[in-house]
């Protein structure tokens, strides 16, 4: 695999890692005392989840070559990939309150990440990829 492709596929990835901190919000659900409707708990929490493992899925794509790796990291692009389209159908359903983020803010941030998260796992189906990982 081309180490442009290697530091493209780290760099998409690496971009997610904002979801972390999603943790932040939890005490925004309504259950919680804030603003926003109790959907938000699932998405967040994944996210949150999803954001901690980025550095993981990272070390696996530079340092560990093998079938397992690979297929973790195809999984965990697609989870990541599914969580967020996961959060545009809360926001469809049960729409952030405006003190907390206008609808195009969620939509756009959600969507542009959602995309980054899917080029990764084509770029992760590449021969060269699979190749490397997979001898």
């Amino acid at each position: 695999m081309p180490i442009s492709l290697r530091w493209t596929i780290t760099l998409l990835m690496a971009a997610t890692v904002f979801r972390a901190q999603t943790i932040l919000f939890l005490p925004e659900i309504t259950a919680f005392g804030g603003l926003a409707p109790n959907a938000w708990f699932g998405p967040w929490l994944s996210d949150a989840i999803i954001g901690f493992l980025v550095p993981v899925m990272i070390y696996a794509l530079w340092k560990m070559e093998s079938p397992r790796a690979w297929g973790a990291l195809v999984i965990y692009n697609s989870l990541g990939a599914f969580d967020y389209s996961h959060g545009l159908i809360t926001q469809y359903f049960h729409p952030m309150p405006v003190e907390i983020a206008s609808a195009l803010t969620v939509y756009l941030g959600i969507g542009v990440f959602m995309v980054l998260q899917i080029i990764a796992i084509i770029l992760l189906f590449r021969q060269n990829v699979i190749s490397q990982f997979i001898r």
